[in-house]
C-alpha cells in the first residue's frame, strides 16, 4: 500500500469520482461540487486529502479539513472512502490520519456517513458517537399528483423565481442573506448552525455551479421577503437537489411552505426532472410532515458522527506523502 497526497488535478478528480463510485454506487460523487467546494475554501482553512493506492492502483481516497458547511473552531472533519475489496485498509488508514492530523492538536473530529456505510461501523469501534441524523428522502414526480394540496397563497402573497428578480444586485442579495440566516436559526437541528459571513455566502451560494435561479423560489408579500425553497442542478440523471427551505416565523401556519414545495415540484416537472432529493434533521417535524404529505420516500439516513476529546498519535506511518498540495 501507498498513501499519496491528492494533486487537485483533473485525473485526481477523475481518480477521486472512481473510488467514490466503486464504494458507494448509490451515492454518486458530484465532482463539479466538489471542485468548487475546494476552489472556495476560505483563508485559514484546513485541507488535506490522499490517495490509497494498492500495486499502483487507486483503491481509496481520505482526507482531513476544516468544515466546509459548519465550521467550528477547534474541529476537524474526517473522510474516507474505499474500494470494497480493500476494506481491511481502514485500521492502518486510521492510524495515518491521526499522525498527519496531531500537529493542528483539534479537540473533535466530526464525519458524515450514511447509516449503512461499513465507515458507520468502524468509526463507531473507535470511539465516534453519534450527533444528529438527516434523512435523505426521493420524491418520484411519475406518480406525484399536487391536486389533493394545492391551496390558494395567502392574500397579498406572491412567489417568484429567482430569476425574474434583482438578485444579481447586492441590495437584493443582502435582503435574501439575512432571510437565509434566519430561516438557518429556525432549523431544528441538535446545534445551532454557524452561517457563513456574507462575502463567503456570494461566492459559495450564487456562484456555485449548481445555482438554477429559475428553480429558487421566493415568496414576497410586496417587496418584501418571507419565505424561500431552492431547487439546484444535480449530478444525477433526472433528478433536482432541494436546498433549504423556510418560512419567516411572522408568516408561518398559512400553507405558504408548502405552496412553495408544490411550486418547485411543478417547476421540476416542467424542466424534466423526474426526481426530486432532500435532506431533513431528524428533529425537524414540520418539514417532514410537509415531505411525507408530498410523497417523499426516506432513504437510509446519513448520520453526524463525532469523537471528542481525540486520542492524537503524533508521526505517521512510512507510506505517507512527504507533502499536501492545496487546491
Amino acid at each position: 500500500m501507498q498513501v499519496r497526497p491528492f494533486l487537485f488535478s483533473a485525473a485526481d478528480y477523475q481518480t477521486y469520482a472512481a473510488v467514490r463510485q466503486a464504494a458507494h454506487p448509490e451515492s454518486p460523487p458530484d465532482l463539479a461540487g466538489l471542485q468548487h467546494l475546494d476552489r472556495t475554501r476560505t483563508q485559514g482553512d484546513v485541507l488535506a486529502r490522499f490517495v490509497v493506492e494498492v500495486a499502483g492502483e487507486a483503491v481509496g481516497v481520505l482526507e482531513y479539513a476544516t468544515p466546509y458547511y459548519d465550521p467550528r473552531p477547534g474541529v476537524l472533519e474526517v473522510q474516507y472512502y474505499l474500494h470494497p475489496h480493500h476494506q481491511a485498509l481502514e485500521g492502518p488508514l486510521w492510524q495515518f490520519l491521526q499522525g498527519r492530523i496531531a500537529p493542528h492538536q483539534p479537540h473533535a473530529l466530526q464525519t458524515t456517513v450514511r447509516e449503512d456505510w461499513p465507515q458507520y461501523r468502524f468509526l463507531t469501534a473507535q470511539g465516534f458517537v453519534e450527533v444528529e441524523r438527516r434523512w435523505d428522502s426521493v420524491l418520484d414526480l411519475a406518480h406525484f399528483d399536487p391536486s389533493p394540496l394545492a391551496r390558494p397563497l395567502p392574500p397579498g402573497l406572491t412567489i417568484q423565481p429567482l430569476s425574474a428578480l434583482p438578485w444579481q444586485e447586492e441590495a437584493f442579495q443582502r435582503d435574501l442573506y439575512a432571510l437565509e440566516i434566519e430561516l438557518l436559526g429556525d432549523v431544528p437541528t441538535a446545534e445551532p448552525i454557524t452561517p457563513w459571513p456574507f462575502e463567503v455566502w456570494q461566492e459559495r451560494s450564487l456562484k456555485g455551479p449548481n445555482l438554477l435561479p429559475e428553480g429558487f423560489f421566493v415568496a414576497l408579500e410586496g417587496t418584501h421577503l418571507v419565505g424561500l425553497t431552492m431547487l439546484f442542478k444535480s449530478h444525477r440523471p433526472q433528478t433536482l437537489q432541494t436546498g433549504l427551505t423556510g418560512v419567516r416565523r411572522s408568516h408561518r401556519r398559512r400553507g405558504l411552505a408548502l405552496a412553495l414545495k408544490l411550486r418547485a415540484a411543478e417547476f421540476a416537472r416542467v424542466y424534466g426532472a423526474r426526481y426530486i432529493r432532500t435532506s431533513n434533521h431528524q428533529i425537524n417535524r414540520p418539514m417532514l410532515a410537509i415531505n411525507e404529505a408530498l410523497g417523499f420516500v426516506k432513504e437510509p439516513a446519513r448520520v453526524l458522527l463525532r469523537l471528542s476529546p481525540v486520542p492524537l498519535k503524533p508521526g505517521q506511518p512510512a507510506f505517507g506523502g512527504s507533502s499536501d498540495p492545496q487546491p
